[in-house]
This record gives C-alpha cells, sequence and structure tokens, in this order.
C-alpha cells in the first residue's frame, strides 16, 4: 500500500482548500479577538502568498483551536433578547456575501470590516437595547447596506473617499416626538471605493405576506 503524498506534494485543489480553511480560521479569531486588524492583514497577506500546505499551516499554529463547535442559540422571547444583548461584537467580511437579519441580538457596538464584499445588516426583526447603538464601519471596495425600521433614529458620521455614503432613519406619526424612544443608531468609521446605504423598511415579507400581497 503506497502512503499519502506529503503536504507539499499534494494536488493543487488541496492547497487551495487549506488556503481557504486558513483564511476562514484567521476570521474567526479575529472576529473573537484574538488577532488585531494588522495581524489579521498580514496573515492574509502571507496566506495568499503561501506556496505550501505547510507555509499556510504555520500561519495559525500558535493560535488555540476553533474547531470545536459552536453552542446552538436557544430561541428566546423578544423582550428577553433586549436583556441579554451583547455589549460588543465584531463582524469580518472578505470577498463574500453577508447577510445578518431576522431575529437576532444586536449588540451596543459593531464592528464591520467589509473588504470587496456585499454586506447587509438588517434591523427590522431585530432587538434593539436602549441607549446609543454604535456601527463602526470600514468599508474598502465593498457594499454596505444598513437596513433599519420606520421611526429609527439613524445619524451618520462615516468619512468617504471616493464612495458614496447615503441614506437615514425617517421619523413617523407612530413614535414619540417623531422618533422611537431610546434608541439612536450612530454609524461611524470610514469607507474608501465603497458604498454605504441606510434604508428604512418596515419589516422583510414572510412567504405568506408575499402571498397575500400578489
Amino acid at each position: 500500500m503506497s502512503s499519502s503524498p506529503p503536504p507539499e506534494q499534494r494536488p493543487v485543489a488541496s492547497l487551495v482548500d487549506e488556503r481557504e480553511r486558513v483564511i476562514q480560521q484567521l476570521s474567526d479569531h479575529f472576529a473573537n479577538d484574538r488577532l488585531s486588524l494588522d495581524e489579521l492583514e498580514a496573515r492574509m497577506d502571507l496566506a495568499y502568498k503561501a506556496a505550501t500546505v505547510t507555509d499556510l499551516q504555520r500561519l495559525t499554529a500558535d493560535l488555540p483551536s476553533v474547531t470545536a463547535a459552536a453552542p446552538v442559540p436557544v430561541a428566546a422571547p423578544a423582550d428577553e433578547l433586549a436583556v441579554i444583548a451583547p455589549d460588543r461584537e465584531r463582524l469580518f467580511a472578505v470577498m463574500s456575501e453577508t447577510r445578518r437579519h431576522g431575529a437576532w441580538i444586536v449588540p451596543q457596538r459593531l464592528d464591520l470590516v467589509a473588504l470587496m464584499s456585499d454586506t447587509t445588516i438588517d434591523l427590522t426583526q431585530a432587538a434593539l437595547p436602549s441607549g446609543i447603538i454604535d456601527i463602526h464601519v470600514r468599508s474598502i471596495c465593498a457594499a454596505v447596506k444598513i437596513v433599519v425600521p420606520p421611526g429609527l433614529q439613524v445619524v451618520s458620521r462615516i468619512s468617504s473617499l471616493m464612495s458614496s455614503v447615503r441614506g437615514g432613519g425617517e421619523p413617523n406619526e407612530q413614535t414619540v416626538g417623531g422618533w422611537k424612544a431610546g434608541t439612536v443608531v450612530r454609524l461611524t468609521g470610514w469607507a474608501l471605493m465603497a458604498e454605504v446605504q441606510t434604508k428604512v423598511r418596515r419589516r422583510e415579507l414572510l412567504p405568506s405576506d408575499a402571498d397575500d400581497n400578489d
């Protein structure tokens, strides 16, 4: 029986698969604050330049294992979701399509790094904490869309260079003083050759709703 070839002699497909796996691991470590943005960018650059599987494996050798399965979240009523909202969360999207929507818990601060990607943050069905919700955006050659329900005030402080930054919250007659009391979404950060758009939508139509409106 012939033995398996060493990693350096495996087919190119194995190198491609390993590169994707390492990039995903680096993204997970960044999301869990085990890597700074500078460290992530440096290791990602080395990952794309790596010529062997061994070179790729060295990039995560000093990091803790992330192979353990993540616990499955347990559904909770909307009023309980706001109580257990995390203080801070990080979302990293690179050369991908990312959607955060449905019934999810919005942290008090969300750090979003988007690189050559299409990212949507939908707050229409989410549990929102009270006070100021900070969404810090760093977008490079990417499209970022933030969807909010009517009456949610949005204040944008995003700087842009060769980019499009537009949209915001809109008050309606059902809110106190024109806006929902107690919650403000504050957008900060910067966009480089990117598009950052804020849209107002009541909520995503469920399939049954769409049928009823045909």
